[in-house]
């Protein structure tokens, strides 16, 4: 299905880095994959935000972040 969504810049950035890990799929398809987690885990019990818990977003393959990305993300770079 085609649509507009105005994403945070995490999420984005988390489906873009599974469509760097898998190339043969799009961003949506990254997206949705995103999404269908979230809410496996959340069905599953796992803490929310709402709930004061940490999110976490599944990991993908081969990105990693250093703590010089972390340093220029905090200094708003």
């Amino acid at each position: 299905m085609r649509t507009t969504l105005d994403l945070d810049p995490r999420v984005l950035a988390a489906a873009r880095a599974r469509v760097r890990a898998r190339e043969s799929r799009s961003v949506g398809a990254a997206v949705s994959e995103l999404a269908l987690a979230g809410l496996a885990a959340q069905a599953a019990g796992a803490p929310s935000d709402a709930d004061g818990g940490l999110v976490l977003l599944p990991a993908a393959e081969g990105h990693v972040v250093t703590d010089e990305m972390v340093a220029k993300a905090r200094a708003g770079g």
